[in-house]
């Protein structure tokens, strides 16, 4: 088996000085931060975590005076040097020169301009740093097809073209021909790396020449993405891999030569551990078939001489040890926890060790917060065989696999899960969930829009997964789907056991005016504004307001239109019940006008309780509109003429309150009901008045 590593391959100029500015930072033993990591790879962000580099989005996350700020690689927005700059932070710019003279460029062409094209990811940190030197008005597009659809070429307009400096090479030539022959005025910058360009040439070239190609680097690493990309294009065994330890022995069978690249963020350190492993990987199969060719002459031995004993104790003492290969996950038990490992035997020839930065992916002060002796514990073999003969383990990377391989069971399954809120970011929230970090989208929180997502940090919830890739890191979960099932639940039970006359509990939803939604168990019925009150109100919230928890009668249920009719005042006491016990016909009482109409008035007696003032009984006086002589509002004497409790009507009189005209007294009192003479004959009265006047 034969490895062939690429021309280029590892850190880039830009990258290595980074690093040599960190360390640089490191030295001065002051605070230091880095605004976002300082280049795309993890394993190299640890080691700075470990000498106390903290990593920070924004400037205003830093709040030690006395801070060392480095800046990355891919460079930050103006805004953010402006305000670092502000706060007298002291600043190591550890911008790529390359990234550098892009950001000037844009600037540039802004100034003179110049409608600015960045070809590049639009979410890279590189290319929004480089848009705001153009005042974020640059148009980004990230393949030829795009800039055809923004058409942006227009014979009045001045452009200029720039790149991110890790962009495809191959797609910018085509869109540099393309404006080349569609706007000859276009002013032109290649700003892509000649590290990115080399690294990319190198890859093509080898992944033509190999039967596998292993790309080294960190997944959000743009530079290796596209190496990926571009291999995988030519050689179809290819695999982008971090570290030496997610390399998988299954890959390199029946392999005989193997490519390796690595992007620009990628020490060499990690390169060459990747290297050794393969070596091993190569030694490790060489060894399994010589191994599988003594196994089968043993075997044939056998065959011929049964009674050979020795051979037959040698093969059943083999046969107790377990067979373990990179990249198995096995179970053992702790038998020794120390300061600087733990050791677990997993039924090999030998006690594994677990290095501590191989324990846990939660911090820990000591490895007894972790595991204690005697505790049966899953294990990831990382190295079969060390240098010094020994069985490394990893209890982290079981853990975070064995996580994984719950959690996509848990998706295909569509399986509930329960998950904490630890974090509110931009665009959702994050959970844990088993070791792991979820996110939910604001869109996926609630039933309805959220304004502050903050209030659910701390909170348990039950969650839907929809969507994992183990590749990318990714788990999305919904809170959103199983309220939505939960409330559809709540509605069928609803409408399968509601029923008219029942009197149940509510929640008020909105108020209209017309009256009030009312939720029911995931139906709203609606409370008329007529049935709110006994008495006449103007609008619903003089009852109710949105949100409150109220009792309802349900008055009608229509199942085929799925429309329910409730009622409010109907479980309240009815005032018109008991109205002759607490009013009699002919009693003078006081009432509030609540509405006028054309012929007469309505008046309050109480809450509940109304009656009609005739226009005809206003006044002696002719009336012809009662807002002549009334306003609503007003307070007045009023005589009961009629009362029909049955349909909630009473007859009230002004005139009769206020007694006969010119003193002359009609009424002769009928002793047995109340009722007077002038009262009974009252019409008759005013009519031979009338003709009298007239005469």
């Amino acid at each position: 088996m034969d490895f062939v590593l690429s021309k280029y391959a590892g850190f880039c100029f830009g990258v290595k000085r980074a690093v040599n500015l960190a360390e640089e930072a490191i030295c001065l033993k002051k605070p230091v931060y880095t605004l976002g990591p300082l280049i795309h790879n993890p394993e190299f962000i640890d080691n700075l975590k470990q000498n106390g580099v903290k990593e920070v989005n924004h400037i205003s996350e830093i709040d030690e005076e006395n801070a060392v700020v480095v800046f990355r690689t891919h460079g930050v927005k103006l805004g953010t040097y402006l305000e670092a700059n502000k706060k007298g932070f002291d600043i190591i710019d550890a911008t790529c020169p390359y990234v550098r003279r892009a950001q000037l460029k844009a600037e540039q062409l802004s100034k003179e301009d110049y409608k600015v094209i960045i070809f590049g990811d639009p979410s890279h940190p590189e290319v929004e740093g480089i848009n705001s030197y153009c005042e974020n008005k640059a148009e980004i597009v990230q393949s030829l097809d795009e800039l055809k659809e923004a058409n942006l070429i227009d014979i009045n307009n001045k452009i200029g073209i720039i790149a991110q400096t890790t962009a495809n090479n191959d797609e910018w030539n085509k869109i540099v021909k393309y404006l080349k022959e569609n706007k000859p005025t276009v002013k032109i910058f290649n700003t892509i790396c000649d590290a990115t360009s080399q690294r990319q040439k190198a890859a093509k070239e080898l992944a033509s020449a190999v039967d596998l190609m292993i790309v080294v680097g960190g997944y959000n690493s743009s530079n290796t993405r596209k190496l990926t990309e571009i291999s995988k294009s030519i050689c179809e065994e290819t695999y982008q891999i971090e570290n030496a330890k997610e390399l998988n022995i299954e890959w390199f069978k029946n392999k005989k030569k193997i490519g390796i690249t690595a992007g620009a963020s990628t020490p060499d350190w990690i390169i060459k551990e990747v290297i050794s492993q393969m070596k091993e990987i190569s030694e490790t199969e060489i060894r399994d078939t010589e191994a599988s060719q003594e196994e089968d002459i043993l075997h044939q031995n056998k065959l011929e001489n049964k009674e050979n004993k020795d051979e037959d104790l040698q093969e059943k003492y083999e046969e107790t040890f377990k067979t373990l290969k990179i990249g198995d996950i096995t179970s053992g038990t702790v038998v020794q926890v120390s300061e600087n490992e733990v050791m677990v035997n997993v039924g090999y020839k030998s006690d594994g060790i677990i290095p501590l930065n191989e324990l846990s992916s939660e911090d820990f002060s000591s490895p007894n917060e972790i595991v204690n002796k005697g505790d049966n514990i899953d294990v990831y073999v990382l190295k079969v065989e060390d240098k010094d003969g020994n069985l490394i383990l990893s209890k982290k990377r079981a853990d975070i696999k064995n996580a994984w391989d719950e959690i996509e069971k848990m998706y295909e399954a569509q399986e509930v899960i329960e998950a904490k809120v630890i974090e509110e970011v931009k665009g959702g929230l994050l959970v844990y969930i088993k070791g792991l970090r979820g996110f939910i989208p604001a869109s996926h929180v609630d039933l309805q829009y959220v304004p502050e997502l903050s209030v659910f940090i701390g909170e348990n919830f039950k969650l839907k997964i929809i969507e994992v890739d183990r590749r990318k890191n990714r788990i999305i979960l919904s809170r959103k789907l199983l309220l939505e099932e939960e409330y559809q639940k709540k509605r069928d039970k609803t409408w399968e056991n509601i029923e008219e006359g029942q009197i149940i509990k509510g929640k008020v939803q909105r108020l209209t005016d017309f009256g009030a939604f009312v939720d029911i168990g995931g139906v709203d019925g609606l409370v008329h504004i007529s049935e709110l009150s006994w008495g006449r109100i103007n609008h619903p919230s003089e009852v109710v307001k949105e949100g409150d928890d109220i009792e309802v009668k349900v008055l009608n249920v229509d199942r085929e239109r799925e429309r329910i009719s409730l009622g409010v005042k109907q479980i309240l006491p009815n005032p018109w019940e008991n109205i002759k016990e607490r009013y009699e016909i002919g009693s003078i009482i006081t009432g509030k006008v609540i509405k006028l109409v054309s012929f007469g008035a309505f008046v309050e007696i109480e809450p509940g309780i109304e009656g009609l003032v005739h226009i005809s009984q206003i006044s002696w006086e002719h009336v012809i509109k009662p807002e002549d002589v009334l306003s609503v509002g007003q307070e007045i004497k009023v005589k009961i003429m009629d009362l029909n409790p049955e349909e909630h009507r009473m007859s009230l009189s002004i005139k009769e309150a206020e007694g006969a005209k010119n003193n002359t007294d009609t009424s002769i009192t009928n002793q047995k009901n109340g009722v007077t003479i002038g009262e009974m004959f009252k019409d008759i009265l005013e009519e031979t008045k009338r003709n009298i006047d007239d005469n």
